[in-house]
């Protein structure tokens, strides 16, 4: 998912935003606070979150060649 300001995604985790924070902490954020909340986070979350995903890449994909490797091991003859 890309955000941009104009885009339906960052509008839609705006508003989620707003109303998590008026029925959590009975805190109103205006559309301009929510904007800057949600780029602060895609900033400072953004990072830690895509580089998860690729670390979980990473082991699915080496647990796939390992399977691999053992089923054409056992296919070997001797």
């Amino acid at each position: 998912m890309t955000l941009n300001s104009a885009g339906r995604s960052a509008t839609l985790l705006r508003d989620r935003l707003s109303k998590y924070c008026a029925e959590t902490f009975d805190l109103e954020l205006e559309q301009f606070d929510a904007e800057f909340f949600v780029d602060f986070i895609a900033k400072e979350l953004g990072p830690l979150f895509y580089n998860a995903g690729i670390e979980e890449a990473i082991r699915t994909h080496q647990a796939w060649s390992e399977r691999i490797q053992e089923e054409m091991d056992l296919k070997k003859v001797y």
